[in-house]
């Protein structure tokens, strides 16, 4: 039975993170993977070149070595493993999987802050940095989506938790009171 995208995600990235954490070499290495998504993402026939079928195991060594070597020998080695069997095309997701298991380490949470304006990188900041001593974390990261139909204030999503403190959810409930009061 074949394994889904998920499960090989699941796997390989928890395999991942445990050797980082065994050689000590845990942060290091979320920097280094961080940096290899992006290069990923920008170019994405990396991918497609390394998980090829048509092309041989020795072309795509010598794409792959090109790539690598900047990076440490647990990278490199956490690569030639992809290539070796044949796993390239799941990289992206494997990456995603250590980065769950880092942030969830480090006490670390993502999310999404959406308000009527773009907040800037400090209003940001100092809204994560908020959530994070209210709810434990070492630190929270944010996006900002912009939704001008809230009017004010800020709905913050974190992992499941929904804190709405949009201008138009205030509204919503005066509203509902005025009725009940009716």
């Amino acid at each position: 039975m074949a394994l889904s995208r998920e499960e090989i995600a699941a796997r390989y990235g928890a395999a991942l993170f445990g050797y980082a954490q065994d050689m000590k070499v845990l942060d290091p290495m979320f920097s280094q993977l961080q940096e290899l998504k992006k290069a990923i993402e920008e170019n994405p026939a990396i991918v497609g070149v390394l998980s090829d079928p048509i092309l041989n195991k020795d072309e795509k060594k010598k794409t792959l070595e090109a790539i690598e070597k900047d990076f440490s020998d647990e990278i490199q080695g956490f690569l030639n493993l992809l290539l070796e069997y044949d796993r390239f095309e799941y990289i992206i997701p494997i990456i995603d999987r250590f980065d769950d298991f880092y942030d969830q380490e480090k006490l670390i949470a993502s999310g999404t802050a959406t308000t009527a304006v773009k907040l800037d990188d400090d209003q940001l900041k100092r809204l994560g940095d908020s959530y994070a001593k209210k709810y434990h974390l070492n630190a929270v990261r944010l996006e900002n989506q912009v939704d001008p139909s809230i009017l004010g204030g800020v709905i913050l999503q974190v992992k499941d938790r929904v804190i709405d403190g949009s201008v138009k959810n205030k509204l919503k409930k005066i509203r509902a009171q005025l009725i009940d009061e009716n």
